[in-house]
């Protein structure tokens, strides 16, 4: 904090000091144009490195984002401003220059504000439903990690009683719970004492069970030995799993990898599993990149990047070679699998800047539904539908989890379509319908 205090002070100082400059100097596009780049993009966060370098010992991206975000706007939008005062002193007409240099600094800094401030926070619940004929039962599973932050607050707060809301059936955590700088032994110490305090004040409950793998930020640690992770469980309903293990809950198969097995692209069969449907949570996704003999994939670490553009998807993954388009959301592998890469509810803290472009923070709510099997009477046929479709005079019609009922197939058979998907009309939601 003392970094950002002083690095925000001085360089106002020069911020006020370059302008007034740039007022009482002759007109050059030239000049305006140098000016703002090295003040607004080059010397803002520069400088925020040496002196976070300087007063703290380490190097902040952060500070220096910042840097560049609010002087590299405010710059922008006081240049322009100027400018265009100086075209008008100086008797010329056209104002394209100073226009422009205004519409920019102007989204730049709505671009920052989103960056910064809103989309961090800003937490979307996904739903998926999976339909297989593996169970005789629904099941609703939430799947939230990266909780990731170094101070639980009302955010973190907020995030578990949105989850407590689902009425989950199974609960699982995908590890990372926090993330302090400099691996300081006393802040961390504390960080898990508040995440303790805070699952036994929510006081989150499943009815098959709370789940809890590591992440690579409590696998990393240099006081694990002394303080074990799993401390902040210590009194709640959840579980933590360490190392690879498998177990039955209720009708499917779980297992759960530890971080070092979850960086690895090899298969970890369950040789207990039978026909049952099968689900393999980890930590990173690089396990999803070896055949893996489950019916669902779950885990974190990438946070979607935190960073995406529209039709690239993630700049950074930090997965080795997973692809780029398996690094967030849901994907169907080759081998009928899925793969879901939740962005995590919380971001990166270090060394990475806390910013989330294009890429809002998430949890996943997965429903599980049986599906039965059903004969056409007329010609012998015979199909698997879900269990929420229901025969209403001669149309089939399909309940979104909203329950909100719509025709989906007539009854003749031929026109079935086994990989259609319907959306409904009321909520706008769509559901696979086989």
């Amino acid at each position: 904090m003392l970094a950002l205090y002083c690095y925000h002070s001085l360089f106002l100082l020069f911020d006020l000091l370059l302008l007034r400059f740039i007022w009482r100097s002759s007109y050059t596009p030239f000049l305006h144009f140098c000016l703002i780049v090295e003040q607004g993009f080059l010397a803002a966060p520069l400088s925020a490195l040496v002196i976070s370098k300087l007063l703290e010992g380490t190097a902040d991206r952060n500070l220096a984002l910042h840097g560049l975000a609010w002087h590299g706007s405010f710059f922008l939008i006081t240049s322009a401003f100027l400018m265009y005062r100086q075209r008008r002193a100086n008797g010329i007409p056209r104002r394209v220059l100073p226009s422009l240099v205004l519409v920019i600094g102007c989204l730049y800094f709505a671009l920052a504000v989103d960056a910064l401030f809103i989309e961090p926070t800003s937490l979307v619940i996904r739903e998926t439903t999976i339909t297989t004929s593996k169970i005789t039962k629904p099941m609703t599973i939430v799947f939230c990690t990266d909780l990731q932050t170094d101070r639980v607050g009302d955010y973190e707060r907020w995030t578990l009683q949105k989850i407590k809301e689902q009425n989950a059936d199974l609960i699982l955590f995908g590890g990372d719970y926090i993330q302090q700088k400099n691996n300081d032994e006393g802040k961390e110490n504390k960080l898990l004492e508040e995440w303790n305090l805070l699952f036994k004040e929510v006081d989150l409950q499943a009815p098959l069970g709370i789940f809890a793998v590591q992440g690579n930020q409590e696998y990393f640690l240099p006081w694990k030995e002394a303080l074990p992770w799993k401390a902040m469980f210590e009194g709640t309903a959840i579980t933590p799993k360490e190392t690879t293990t498998s177990g039955q809950i209720d009708e499917i198969r779980v297992t759960y990898l530890s971080v070092l097995n979850s960086q690895k692209a090899r298969s970890y069969p369950d040789k207990q599993r039978g026909d049952q449907f099968r689900i393999i949570v980890g930590h990173m996704p690089i396990f999803a990149m070896a055949d893996q003999e489950a019916d669902l994939l779950l885990a974190g670490h990438t946070h979607g990047g935190q960073v995406q553009l529209p039709y690239y998807g993630p700049l950074i993954t930090n997965s080795g070679d997973l692809p780029r388009r398996w690094a967030s959301g849901m994907t169907h592998l080759p081998n009928g699998a899925t793969l879901i890469v939740s962005h995590g509810s919380g971001l990166q803290r270090y060394p990475a800047p806390r910013i989330r472009f294009f890429c809002r923070p998430d949890f996943w709510v997965i429903r599980l539904v049986p599906e039965t099997r059903i004969t056409n009477e007329k010609n012998g046929e015979s199909g698997f539908r879900s269990k929420n479709a229901r025969l209403i005079g001669n149309i089939f019609c399909f309940a979104c989890p909203h329950m909100h009922i719509l025709p989906v197939l007539p009854t003749c058979y031929t026109d079935w379509s086994f990989d259609g998907v319907v959306a409904c009309r009321s909520c706008q939601k769509t559901e696979p319908i086989l």
